[in-house]
C-alpha cells in the first residue's frame, strides 16, 4: 500500500476536528470552509503529505509541539533514563536490554485478526482506520496482507506509519468513513474513552467492525496517560452499541502476575536507573509466566484475572441491555 493511494483513500473523507466541515486543500495546509467553524485553529498544516488535524481548543496536544518533534524526531533505542552513558557503553547496553525475553504475550491476536480479514475480505476495498497506532499491535501484519484493503494510521506522534495526526476524541473523518476501526491498547490513555467510543461509532461504516484490545489487571505503564480498566464484563459494556462476534482475554493471568511481580520490585527502588536494572532482571527470572496463558484464557477463572481482553464487533442499531449483560457473565465466580 504506497503513500499516493492512502491519499486518494483519504481524499474528501477528511473533515475538520471541530465541526466536521470540509476541507479545502491550500498552500501546504487543509482550511475550513466552514463560516461556523469555531476550532482553533482553522486551518491545518501538511507536513510531508501528513496532514496535522488537532483542535487545540479541546485537545491536549499542540500542533506547535508535533512540528518541533518532527524537525528533530530520533529513534531512542536505549533507556531515557541514562542520558549519561554514551557511546560504546550505550550501544553494548541497548544490546543487552533488547535481548530480554519479556513479560508480554498476546495469545490472541494470532486467532482474531485473521477472523477479521475473512470479515472484510467480503468487502469491496474496505478501508481500517488504526487508532493510536504507535509501531502497531501485535497481528496487524495480517492486514497488510489484503491486497484491497487501505490501512490509515492515526496517532498523536510521529511514527514511522503515521498517516493523519490527530485526536481520538475528535476524528477528522467524515461519518461512515470506515469498515473497521482498531483500537489496540489504546483506550486507556485518553481522558474521555465514552467520547472516542461515539466517535468511532460515527465514523464507523451502518455494518462497520470494531476489534479492541484493554488492560484489566496491569500495572501504570503511560505515566500520566494512563487512565482507564475495564473487567470483561466491563469491557463488553463499554461496546454495547455493537454486536459481539467475539471477545475473550489476550493476556492472561500468568502475564499479570509477572508485571505484578515486576512492579512490586520497582516500588523498592528510589531511583530510575536502579527500575531499569529490576525490569531487566525480573524479564529473566518470570518470561515464563505469560506461557501458561495459552490455557488459562480459556478457563472461566482465567477471565476474573486476565491482564487485558479483546472485543471484535459489529456496529449495531441495538444497545445491549444491562440484564443482558449481567447473564452474558462467563467469568468464575
Amino acid at each position: 500500500m504506497d503513500h499516493a493511494t492512502v491519499q486518494k483513500t483519504l481524499e474528501n473523507r477528511l473533515v475538520c476536528p471541530g465541526c466536521h466541515g470540509a476541507l479545502q486543500l491550500g498552500e501546504n495546509a487543509l482550511l475550513c470552509t466552514s463560516a461556523d467553524c469555531t476550532a482553533s485553529p482553522r486551518s491545518w498544516p501538511l507536513v510531508n503529505g501528513v496532514p496535522i488535524l488537532l483542535d487545540e481548543s479541546t485537545s491536549l496536544f499542540r500542533i506547535a509541539s508535533l512540528l518541533t518533534t518532527h524537525a528533530t524526531h530520533t529513534t531512542q533505542p536505549t533507556p531515557a533514563a541514562l542520558p549519561f552513558i554514551t557511546g560504546h557503553w550505550r550501544r553494548l547496553l541497548s544490546r543487552l536490554w533488547h535481548l530480554r525475553p519479556g513479560l508480554s504475550r498476546n495469545v490472541a491476536a494470532e486467532r482474531t485478526y485473521p477472523q477479521l480479514c475473512r470479515l472484510l475480505q467480503e468487502r469491496p476495498h474496505p478501508v481500517v482506520l488504526v487508532a493510536g497506532c504507535g509501531d502497531e499491535g501485535d497481528g496487524i501484519h495480517h492486514l497488510r496482507r489484503l491486497p484491497e484493503l487501505t490501512l490509515i494510521n492515526l496517532d498523536v506522534q510521529w511514527t514511522k506509519s503515521v498517516t493523519v495526526l490527530a485526536d481520538v476524541h475528535q476524528l477528522p473523518f467524515a461519518e461512515q468513513t470506515f469498515d473497521a476501526v482498531i483500537l489496540q491498547g489504546v483506550l486507556e490513555h485518553v481522558l474521555d474513552a465514552a467520547q472516542a467510543e461515539r466517535e468511532v461509532y460515527r465514523t464507523l461504516k451502518e455494518d462497520g467492525l470494531i476489534y479492541c484490545e484493554l488492560p484489566f489487571l496491569q500495572p501504570n505503564h503511560g505515566g500520566a496517560y494512563d487512565l482507564l480498566r475495564f473487567t470483561w464484563t466491563g469491557h463488553r459494556r463499554f461496546w454495547r452499541r455493537f454486536s459481539q462476534l467475539d471477545a475473550g482475554a489476550c493476556c492472561g493471568p500468568g502475564m499479570a502476575l509477572a508485571h505484578m511481580i515486576q512492579q512490586f520490585a520497582r516500588a523498592w527502588l528510589p531511583f530510575a536507573a536502579w527500575r531499569i536494572l529490576a525490569d531487566w532482571l525480573t524479564d529473566w527470572l518470570f518470561w515464563w509466566l505469560k506461557y501458561a496463558d495459552g490455557w488459562l484464557t480459556r478457563t472461566p477463572a482465567g477471565l476474573d484475572g486476565a491482564s487485558a481482553f479483546y472485543f471484535l464487533g459489529r456496529k449495531s442499531a441495538h444497545t445491549l441491555s444491562d440484564s443482558a449483560l449481567i447473564d452474558n457473565y462467563q467469568g468464575g465466580q
